[in-house]
């Protein structure tokens, strides 16, 4: 469920070149896995503290507090590190694969960059850098690379599955040979042939074979539901607590807490969500190109951390409106501050006065927490016509967790959009607080229209430099599994794509009608 701290390539006990494997560290490793990050986080820093020269405790220390969004703390660990890795190109390698998990891709790629310069015998080295250069859209420095890992690793999959995605977006039909491939290949891990499957998916998709494409999608469902027990289980339990939670708020609740909040310093603040799939990243990124505004996409920092912060008690093991009504002041002052210290950490930047949007398209069930932490916030909801999200959330791959779990089948992407929609339904009739729904279709066909409507709800001035959102993305790394998408041009071939895969979408409409009716979208 968390990421783990330790290094994925390193074996227990004495470790060549990195230094000793202490009982501190085991024991903050074990504390790490027993959810206790607070007390972890404690004892991995102590290590570095105690062991400066053992790279182990640099490592390990630096990735778990990174996980945690305690990044300028993460930060000096693997500064350090890179300074006493100067020469050595298989720990610069790790302190590049650090940064990068601790949202620093500008240190990661000069240092996988000087990692480089040094030896091109590192596969990993060469296939860190090709992504993060794909992600930039640099493709044909990204190709170069993964051909040269190839090169040094002819079986290294993963890097064949990144050729072909590179190949394809450089329109090379080698691409769907490569994806074929790997789709059918028994010895390959199973989350990387779902990912094939899916790519095979699209290509079809893109020929018109709508049938073919589904029957691609489902195969490579079936293989990552082979592995989706744990993450349902505890989608499952997160729904269930949720719904309750949101069933159980009254508009008192909301008035006192739009109340209680007045004797906090007022913050700029903004959220974007809906669902995923409805147009949040394209919004956002129109919208952090406005100087006014700056917008954190897709950060986990809230719903994995801050949030139970708020109602975690030894009597609150689940949420509830009591725990989230009687939470003392001190304690909310105390989250807001970590909230905001853990936004600037992540985009490397201070707010500095400039409205903050938080994007992020699964946090509609947690509108309770956010409101009740800074009730100031303005709502952005993404809406598009709900059979299009939930095909386009079924036809994505996405590693497993307890909120991708619920699209490996059509249904539960069904149940799940009309749970969170629902949601929303109620709370806008009863929640005290500003609130625009924005339709992606809308977007599609005016996108200044929509702009100069979202800006005005911010209270933000016209400037048309948002307009020119992706000149900004030729160089800028998008977090959204969309990030390639949201650098094209506007097309309106998505609106209605549901159409094509009437029959396998026909068994979730009665599930879907409630939204599809709220929203405007039955006549479609």
């Amino acid at each position: 469920m968390h990421a783990q701290p330790s290094s994925p390539h390193r074996r227990a006990g004495i470790i060549p070149q990195l230094g000793v494997d202490t009982p501190e560290l085991r024991r903050a490793r074990a504390l790490w896995h027993a959810n206790r990050f607070d007390e972890a986080l404690e004892l991995f820093e102590q290590a570095a503290r105690k062991y400066p020269q053992n790279l182990v405790a640099l490592i390990d220390g630096s990735r778990a507090l990174g996980a945690r969004f305690e990044i300028s703390r993460a930060e000096a660990l693997v500064d350090r590190l890179a300074g006493l890795a100067a020469r050595d190109p298989q720990l610069l390698h790790l302190a590049g694969q650090s940064y990068r998990m601790m949202f620093r891709p500008e240190k990661a790629i000069a240092c996988f960059e000087r990692v480089l310069a040094m030896t091109r015998r590192i596969p990993d080295a060469l296939l860190e850098l090709a992504v993060l250069y794909e992600r930039r859209h640099r493709l044909d420095e990204a190709r170069q690379l993964v051909e040269d890992c190839l090169r040094a690793d002819p079986d290294y999959w993963e890097a064949d599955l990144l050729r072909g995605r590179i190949l394809r977006r450089l329109k090379d039909p080698a691409a769907n040979g490569i994806f074929r491939k790997l789709a059918r290949l028994e010895a390959a891990d199973p989350l990387l042939r779902a990912q094939a499957w899916t790519e095979t998916a699209q290509q079809l998709d893109r020929d018109g074979d709508y049938d073919g494409a589904m029957a691609a999608l489902l195969q490579g469902k079936e293989l990552l539901r082979a592995r989706e027990a744990p993450a349902l289980h505890d989608s499952e339990s997160q729904q269930r607590q949720l719904a309750r939670l949101a069933a159980a708020l009254t508009p008192e609740h909301w008035s006192r807490w739009a109340e209680a909040g007045r004797s906090f310093p007022l913050q700029r603040m903004a959220v974007l969500t809906g669902f995923p799939r409805s147009g949040t990243t394209l919004l956002e990124q129109v919208l952090d190109s406005h100087p006014e505004l700056v917008s954190s996409d897709e950060r986990e920092a809230f719903g994995r951390d801050i949030f139970s912060a708020i109602w975690r008690t030894e009597r609150t093991p689940a949420p509830t409106v009591e725990a989230l009504d009687q939470a003392p002041p001190e304690r909310l002052r105390a989250q807001r501050q970590r909230y905001l210290d853990y936004m600037s950490a992540a985009l490397n930047e201070p707010l500095g006065g400039r409205m903050h949007l938080d994007k992020n398209p699964m946090l509609t069930l947690l509108i309770p927490g956010m409101l009740r932490l800074f009730p100031e916030t303005r709502w952005l909801i993404a809406l598009r016509d709900p059979r299009d999200v939930v095909l386009s959330c079924f036809m994505q791959y996405l590693p497993l967790n307890a909120n991708s779990v619920c699209f490996l089948t059509l249904e539960r992407a069904a149940r799940r959009y009309e749970l969170d929609l629902s949601v929303w339904r109620r709370f806008r009739e009863i929640a005290r607080t500003a609130w625009l729904e924005v339709r992606y279709e809308d977007c599609v066909s005016d996108l200044e229209g929509q702009a100069r409507r979202a800006l005005e709800f911010l209270g933000l001035p016209w400037d048309a430099r948002v307009l020119q959102y992706r000149e900004r993305l030729r160089a800028k790394a998008v977090a959204s599994p969309t990030y390639e998408a949201v650098s094209q041009p506007l097309y309106s071939s998505a609106i209605g794509r549901w159409k094509k895969y009437r029959k396998h979408l026909e068994p979730v409409f009665e599930v879907l009608a409630p939204s599809i009716q709220a929203f405007g979208y039955e006549s479609s």
